[in-house]
């Protein structure tokens, strides 16, 4: 049996499906399938089904699953004490993040990590809140970078900042010419927004219902580019945080303009790793500079 046979199998499992998992892995379906025959040969037993609606695991498969994604995790770690023992940083940061702070928050981190240590690679998934605690208990996020994610005994929260609530308009929209708006302002006005498991969705329902004003959600999506799309044709406004508080001309056609109101506090950014596990010196010395990153943040403000 071969570590590929493995690597193999953990994709299948996270992907439920041999075409996504051979895109990912950069081979063909065939090679994938074939990988996968040769350990339910090794083990005797059938490890995934297929049918209309994809891959599903057996039970069987499952097991397997649990123990591929530990043991996958264990020699990540072994391969990145090696590089540290060589003066390298290596190996591969899985991150869940929110949507909407990876080219403010998260991009600009990177970007600048891999120039330092062009030997780790990084696994980014954008996820809600709650994916993201389900993600990092699971093993398959090292880091989770999100909004008011919830409190759990085994997710510890490593750094925090907080940013501003804008409303998105076209640049010519008539909001897009005033200092500021105010909530009520936003009633009867065609929202694009993030479904209920968002934290931007939760804080503005929230402010809304405590000044009595009736919000509009047109188009629920958690795609941002469709948020912003629908913004620029001046079909929806959307909320967003937003890092420099006195930046207006985002430079895509789109103007972020200031929302007047105490109910709407700012937003709160969680860094969050598992408590319970051990992290890869490239985890660690990427969520140090994050963190210094929020840290400015934090102290911009």
């Amino acid at each position: 049996m071969q570590l590929r046979a493995l690597r193999y199998f953990h994709e299948v499992a996270r992907c439920a499906s041999l075409r996504q998992a051979a895109e990912r892995l950069y081979v063909t379906p065939t090679a994938v399938s074939r990988q996968i025959e040769q350990l339910e040969h090794f083990f005797g037993s059938a490890l995934i089904e297929r049918g209309p609606r994809g891959i599903r695991l057996t039970v069987e498969g499952e097991c397997l699953a649990e123990q591929v994604a530990s043991t996958l995790r264990g020699f990540d770690q072994v391969r990145d004490v090696i590089a540290s023992r060589q003066s390298q940083v290596a190996g591969n940061v899985s991150i869940h993040v929110s949507e909407s702070i990876v080219s403010s928050v998260l991009a600009p981190v990177l970007a600048a990590f891999y120039r330092n240590h062009p030997k780790v690679t990084f696994n980014i998934v954008i996820a809600s809140a709650g994916a993201t605690l389900d993600a990092l208990c699971s093993g398959e996020a090292d880091l989770g970078l999100a909004f008011y994610l919830q409190e759990r005994a085994e997710v510890e929260v490593t750094a925090q900042c907080q940013l501003w609530h804008r409303v998105l308009v076209s640049a010519e929209h008539p909001f897009a010419q005033r200092p500021s708006i105010r909530l009520e302002d936003l009633e009867d006005q065609p929202l694009a927004i993030p479904g209920s498991a968002y934290g931007v969705r939760q804080a503005l329902e929230g402010a809304a219902k405590k000044r009595g004003v009736n919000i509009l959600p047109v188009f629920t999506t958690s795609s941002l580019e469709v948020q912003k799309s629908l913004a620029r044709q001046r079909a929806a406004v959307l909320i967003l945080p937003q890092v420099d508080a006195e930046a207006r001309d985002l430079g895509d056609g789109l103007v972020a303009v200031p929302i007047d109101d105490e109910h709407l506090e700012r937003i709160r950014v969680d860094l969050c790793v598992y408590r319970n596990r051990p992290l890869s010196v490239a985890t660690l010395q990427c969520q140090a500079m994050l963190a210094r990153a929020m840290q400015h943040h934090a102290l911009a403000d």
